[in-house]
């Protein structure tokens, strides 16, 4: 009996254990999160996801199903290989679920949710006033809203929540640079400018010291979706030609401030054909003299300039000036391109001549950083220099010597160092095996960088990835053929009509201007490529690409300008005048050198065809008139002498007045010739 008894014990279900049902629970929930990351990966291989998700799922049900039948008392040790071989699925599933977490979450960061406006009231630091209760009797300097209207509504409720309509003065400008030019002559006591002012305008060589002179009263932001402001991308699939625009914002700081107004240091436009891996790209150089979209009446002025009115202002200026439509933009700060190229090991750059260069931090001394020429691995901070050299900084510094001081530096070399490391960048992505890598380098992406792509197509460049990759296992060199374009032009100052200052500008050229153009329509196939006819090519020599836009183009057309007169003759006045059409009035002043040309109704370096009137007044010296000429007493001797020849000339003459009146004859006084005077000019 006790031995029937006992192997019905043995024989019935053993009841599911506590510790299997957590076990197989962490699994399921693990398995879940690993699915669900695999559903944001939208267009990357979505067959073999779908594969991948249809095997977790059914491992899950098999563990479900396994944990709830009836089964048999099994052996310890068959337990503790389910239960090690369950851990390891955990934490399979959980590395999985968040490396692809962390991606995409870095994905999605790239594009910031919201863009910020905000406006603040300033004042020069010598201003005693900092509390704004306690402004009073003060010139208030606004916009008047038709540049940026919520830039405006901010002031508004600035001005109604503190009452500054009530005991001051506030007066309507068209733009910025009126108000600080106003700010720093004193013709007004507070302007309102971006709170970020700052790192707009430290490039201006205008405005270079404008943050350490001036300082912020009070600040007011307001935050806008990307749809408010009209700066979605579009929904072109980038498996068809796309265009990017690259927008530089060089910061001393990592991370990207989410202002939409910013400096605009550097603008490089990138078309990309995906069939043919090709891409052209054209620096704009800051200076590039344009009509701005968002200034009143499109008036021309430096692109970046354009910067301070937003990325919309930029993209439309941008479109307008090339023609091309913008597809994307990508708002990248300098400082993160530290992190993202030491994240990469560095990348490989030949560079055009040996300088140095601040640091990240914007610091000289031990913190320099030397570059030296030719084919250079470039560390994080070397490639930063590298992107933001553009003076002789050699030059009276006592930190480099003369090695680092040869090379032709400026705005537009430096748009064509940073095409270089954006190119180091791409070759070395090939490279790329380990996902920690990845994912460290999407980080320093995402953190320094605003885009107006939506993460299905950010996602989408990892098929073109996969193509340049099979590209590049069958051939060597580089994955994708980078064609340079080149904004040829000359340099003229021009008088700026917004801050009254004369300032330099680059004048691009017409012809350079049109085979960029054409370039970049071909690149996306808007136009037919034309084939090269004249090609030729020795072994003897190496072959160098040829850069689209530098050469062979006709002189640049400069805008005729208002002369400095007071350097010219009245001579050469009139024939300028007669030249161009104008008529000049002169106000004469008096003045001991005659014949100098001391002012004029039209300011220097104005151009022609924006003065209202052809009609120049010009203030002209004359020599001063001679005085008339007064005749000069003789010099008394004595009173008494006196008294008695007055006497004795009265009688004589009263003598000869009888006489006459007898004769009826009239004896003419003889005059007394004038004492000579020496008359001078003063």
């Amino acid at each position: 009996m006790k031995t029937k008894n006992k192997e019905k014990e043995t024989t019935k279900p053993k009841k599911t254990s506590i510790v299997d049902i957590f076990f197989v629970l962490i699994t399921v929930i693990s398995s879940a999160f690993l699915i669900y990351t695999l559903t944001l990966l939208g267009p990357i291989e979505t067959t073999i996801r779908y594969i991948v998700i249809g095997i977790i799922a059914l491992i899950d049900l098999i563990l479900i199903i396994n944990l709830f039948r009836k089964k048999k008392k099994k052996k310890q040790l068959k337990k503790s290989i389910k239960r090690f071989f369950l851990v390891l699925l955990i934490i399979l599933y959980i590395f999985l679920g968040y490396t692809l977490y962390r991606i995409t979450g870095s994905i999605d960061n790239m594009n910031k949710e919201f863009v910020t406006t905000s406006t603040s009231l300033v004042a020069l630091k010598e201003n005693k006033i900092t509390d704004i209760n306690k402004i009073k009797n003060a010139k208030i300097a606004i916009s008047n809203g038709e540049e940026d209207q919520t830039s405006y509504d901010l002031q508004l409720e600035l001005i109604d929540e503190y009452n500054l309509d009530d005991n001051n003065e506030l007066l309507s400008y068209e733009d910025n640079a009126s108000m600080i030019r106003d700010l720093y002559s004193k013709e007004v006591d507070y302007i309102f400018l971006p709170t970020n002012y700052g790192a707009i305008y430290s490039n201006y060589e205008e405005y270079e010291t404008l943050e350490d002179d001036t300082k912020i009263l009070i600040s007011k932001e307001k935050k806008e979706t990307k749809e408010e402001l009209e700066l979605l991308g579009t929904s072109k699939d980038i498996s068809e030609p796309f265009t990017i625009l690259l927008l530089g914002v060089d910061s001393k700081s990592e991370g990207i401030e989410n202002a939409d107004s910013f400096n605009g240091d550097a603008m490089i436009l990138v078309t990309f054909n995906p069939d043919t891996l090709t891409a052209t790209m054209l620096s704009i150089p800051r200076d590039t003299y344009v009509p701005i979209a968002c200034f009143s009446n499109k008036a021309e002025n430096k692109i970046t300039h354009a910067a301070s009115r937003g990325t919309k202002c930029v993209i439309n200026t941008i479109q307008n000036f090339t023609g091309i439509t913008i597809d994307y933009y990508a708002k990248i700060n300098f400082a993160g391109l530290v992190d993202l190229v030491d994240a990469l090991g560095g990348i490989e750059v030949d560079v055009p001549y040996a300088f140095c260069e601040q640091n990240s931090k914007r610091k000289w001394g031990k913190n320099t950083v030397y570059v030296e020429k030719g084919l250079q691995t470039l560390d994080g901070e070397q490639a930063l220099a590298l992107s933001r050299n553009r003076k002789n900084n050699a030059k009276g510094m006592k930190a480099c010597g003369t090695k680092y001081s040869y090379g032709t530096r400026n705005d537009f070399v430096r748009g064509q160092n940073q095409q270089l490391v954006i190119k180091g960048i791409v070759n070395k992505a090939k490279n790329l095996e380990n996902v920690t890598k990845v994912v460290e380098i999407l980080d320093a992406i995402s953190n320094n960088m605003d885009t107006n792509m939506e993460r299905d197509t950010i996602l989408s460049f990892y098929n073109i990835a996969k193509d340049i990759m099979t590209t590049a296992n069958n051939k060597d060199g580089e994955l994708v053929t980078i064609q340079k374009l080149y904004l040829a032009g000359s340099d003229q100052r021009i008088y700026d009509e917004r801050s009254n200052l004369v300032l330099y500008n680059y004048i691009p050229n017409q012809d350079s201007k049109a085979k960029v153009i054409k370039a970049m329509k071909q690149n996306l196939g808007l136009i037919e490529k034309e084939i090269d006819k004249d090609f030729s090519y020795s072994v003897e020599d190496e072959y160098t690409q040829n850069v689209i836009g530098k050469s062979g183009n006709k002189a640049t057309t400069l805008y005729p300008l208002i002369p400095d007169f007071t350097t010219y003759t009245k001579a050469k006045a009139d024939s300028w005048a007669l030249k161009n059409g104008f008529t000049i009035v002169y106000n004469e002043v008096e003045d001991i050198n005659p014949g100098i040309i001391t002012a004029q109704s039209y300011p220097a370096k104005k151009r022609v065809d924006l003065c209202t009137s052809k009609t120049i007044t010009l203030t002209i010296t004359i020599a001063k008139e001679k005085e008339p000429i007064v005749p000069e007493n003789k010099p008394e001797t004595d009173n008494n002498t006196n008294t008695e020849n007055n006497n004795e000339n009265n009688n004589n003459n009263n003598n000869k007045n009888s006489n006459n009146e007898n004769t009826g004859t009239e004896t003419p006084t003889p005059e007394t010739p004038p004492t000579p005077e020496n008359n001078t000019n003063e």
